[in-house]
């Protein structure tokens, strides 16, 4: 696990926090009314646990990070948030619905994904929604660099993503990710992680979400402020809307 997933919560949260009240109340209208108990893997912080709370649903978090599970814990203390694995573990229970954001089904294998909407089928009830946001590439698609600031109180980011490589056989992804601290008791530290994803094609993402227990009955561009319904395609922020059998 790379410092920025793992061990530095707290940067990572400044880092990506950002307004998430319009894609919270987003989910909340496509899991549907009879959702009253979400799960959500990959947790991180807890960023989408707090809002989705906030709206009067029932939370429950996973993540295999223990400081990013314990600051989640912090922030919302009613949610059940615990340590584990996304592509094994076992919560004794089924949910309503569930969600997983900004690619964080990218950090496993294509056989780790599949592991992982197994556990997932498991843990929902019929027909229940597993709303899950990861865009898809063509072969030829472009290398992408993402880079901004972000503060909170005394503390200043200067953050950049940038890709490095693929490699279609496997399919995967080299990026690097680098946090400088400008400014608060850490500044001039700068934490640089080397990452291995994997990158997703409309041809390679329907592979294997057919062969698993989910049915793809939408998908949405989050791009745009109304998250229209569209044909499954190539592009950086996608909603998957897949139906537990």
């Amino acid at each position: 696990m790379t410092r920025i997933y793992g061990d530095e919560a707290e940067l990572y949260d400044i880092a990506f926090d950002w307004d998430v009240a319009a894609e919270a109340d987003w989910l909340v209208e496509r899991l549907g009314p009879a959702c009253r108990h979400v799960l959500e893997p990959g947790c991180g912080t807890g960023r989408l646990l707090a809002a989705l709370a906030e709206r009067g649903l029932e939370v429950t978090g996973l993540d295999l990070s223990e400081r990013m599970v314990a600051y989640a814990r912090e922030r919302v203390p009613d949610a059940h948030v615990v340590v584990a694995d996304m592509t094994d573990f076992d919560l004794g229970r089924q949910f309503e619905g569930a969600m997983c954001a900004i690619s964080t089904v990218s950090l496993l294998s294509p056989e780790g994904f599949a592991r992982h909407l197994d556990a997932m089928a498991r843990h929902l009830e019929h027909g229940g929604r597993y709303l899950v946001q990861q865009g898809l590439v063509g072969d030829a698609a472009d290398l992408w660099r993402s880079e901004w600031e972000a503060e909170r109180g005394e503390v200043r980011l200067h953050v950049l993503f940038e890709a490095l490589g693929r490699d279609p056989v496997l399919p995967s992804e080299r990026s690097r990710s680098r946090v400088e601290i400008l400014s608060g008791p850490r500044a001039g530290e700068i934490v640089e992680d080397l990452h291995s994803t994997t990158y997703w094609t409309p041809e390679t993402w329907h592979a294997v979400v057919d062969a698993s227990p989910f049915v793809q009955a939408a998908c949405h561009d989050g791009s745009l402020p109304e998250r229209p319904a569209v044909e499954l395609h190539s592009g950086g922020y996608l909603w998957h809307e897949l139906v537990a059998p």
